[in-house]
């Protein structure tokens, strides 16, 4: 089980959380993002590239944004095209016992879509912290 799994519950559950996206010394806005828990294609929890561990559930990001730029950043993102691929961090807030905090999501990337308009992230969550 994941650190912070209520919390993750908690995201999973929001509409409309606003998010922004972080890679090395670049911010992208996210225009949409879905959580969701599911399987995971491995048998045994495992280590993926070296980099991230996972296990056979975890907490997958859609995250959607109309910033094309990122589109030079995704080979250098993906566990394929890179050996030492980077982690993307997702900032949001969120509301916890009346008090509102900064939540932030290390994730990497497993899959990504291009289109004329807008890239379409499918990230996998390693890490969440509450500040």
């Amino acid at each position: 089980m994941m650190e912070n799994e209520d919390l993750m519950v908690q995201l999973s559950q929001e509409k409309n959380l606003a998010c922004s996206m972080d890679i090395e010394e670049k911010s992208y806005q996210i225009q949409s993002v879905s959580i969701v828990k599911s399987t995971i294609p491995v048998r045994k929890p495992t280590t993926r590239g070296g980099v991230y561990f996972t296990d056979v559930m975890a907490y997958k990001i859609k995250a959607v944004t109309k910033d094309l730029s990122i589109t030079g950043e995704i080979p250098k993102l993906m566990l394929g095209p890179s050996t030492d691929f980077k982690p993307i961090i997702i900032k949001t807030k969120s509301t916890i016992g009346g008090i509102e905090h900064q939540v932030i999501l290390t994730t990497h990337l497993t899959n990504a879509v291009n289109t004329k308009d807008q890239v379409e992230l499918n990230l996998i969550v390693d890490k969440a912290d509450l500040k």
